[in-house]
């Protein structure tokens, strides 16, 4: 079974609510990515390598307020949620 994306949000946010820290939110998302490569679609693939690289660089990071949003987006399975949170960061830069 794969996961949904309102059940990848449901995770990130519980792990969210364990407080805000880029290395263990990164460690969550690279386990999940590597321990059930079957279990997760295409799209959710790729929100979690997002997600993993953030302890690779400050330009990788995400706020907490970003990955918040993210996760209602997953719960609500709007679709693209990871083109949004980076279209919403590109704007605040420029």
């Amino acid at each position: 079974m794969k996961y949904s994306k309102k059940e990848i949000g449901e995770l990130l946010r519980k792990e969210l609510n364990k407080g805000y820290n880029i290395e263990r939110i990164s460690n969550w998302a690279y386990d999940l990515y590597t321990f059930s490569p079957d279990e997760v679609s295409a799209e959710i693939d790729d929100i979690l390598r997002h997600i993993f690289i953030m302890d690779a660089g400050p330009e990788f990071e995400y706020t907490e307020q970003e990955l918040r949003l993210l996760a209602e987006l997953l719960i609500n399975e709007v679709e693209d949620p990871i083109k949004q949170i980076n279209d919403m960061k590109f704007k605040e830069v420029n």
